[in-house]
């Protein structure tokens, strides 16, 4: 048996016999785990606090035979205060799904915990919600490698381009001559906005605004995309339609 200390984010919890959970977490040290948190559902557990997702916290596992177990553990941040807000335990349960379906089993991506405390935070201290789910879309695709093509064409490469157009199948846009009868028209202005969004730093996104208009276009391509990417649906999606 060895110990591992890491700091991570609890992603979702599943009731595991009488009084424990098996916790999936985001790590930056050792990636995306499963951990036992025994006895955490007892009455004045030391555990129970950790055990939650959207914690962040430092935890000191033990490793036996490819099995984590939680040690101990203190809480970094709480973000649990989100679920207060139904439209909030909406949009904070998106970005959840989304990093647990982009990052397999131990898998590491540093890159993808800061962008998700990040936005957190961000959506914890009142930013608007629907621009923090589009810059995060955007922002996962290229943590992830799966962002598509913006500046030429996917096929010939051309880069001076007076109509745009969004190939799914292709991960990018397409010129005129290029395009096939599924490609979509979009402006000029989209894809400038996704690229500043994609050139941005993390610490400067709360200066990212977008208007309802835009926002709608880059929703309908950045979730259509991303389901093609997964190759599943976003179960998230479904409760959308509640947010007012």
């Amino acid at each position: 048996m060895k110990f591992v200390k890491a700091k991570g984010i609890v992603l979702k919890d599943i009731n595991f016999e009488e009084s424990s959970k098996v916790l999936t977490i985001l790590t930056a040290e050792i990636g995306k785990i499963q951990a036992l948190s025994k006895n955490c559902r007892r009455t004045l557990s030391p555990l129970s606090a950790v055990s939650q997702p959207l914690i962040y916290s430092e935890f000191v596992f033990t490793k036996a035979k490819d099995i984590y177990s939680i040690s101990s553990a203190s809480v970094i941040e709480s973000f649990f205060d989100l679920t207060q807000n139904v439209d909030l335990t909406i949009y904070s349960s998106y970005l959840i799904e989304l990093v647990d379906n982009f990052i397999e089993l131990e898998q590491k991506n540093e890159d993808v915990l800061r962008l998700l405390l990040n936005s957190l935070y961000m959506l914890k201290k009142g930013a608007e919600p629907e621009t923090i789910c589009r810059i995060f879309e955007i922002k996962i695709l290229i943590f992830t490698g799966f962002f598509p093509q913006f500046t030429q064409c996917v096929k010939c490469h051309k880069s001076s381009l007076n109509q745009i157009f969004f190939s799914f199948k292709n991960a990018g846009v397409v010129c005129p001559e290029c395009k096939e009868e599924d490609d979509v028209k979009i402006s000029l202005e989209t894809v400038e906005k996704i690229l500043i969004i994609a050139a941005t730093d993390l610490k400067k996104l709360s200066k990212i605004k977008i208007d309802k208009e835009l926002n709608t276009i880059l929703k309908n391509l950045m979730i259509t995309y991303i389901k093609l990417v997964l190759q599943k649906d976003v179960r998230i999606l479904d409760f959308f339609r509640f947010i007012k």
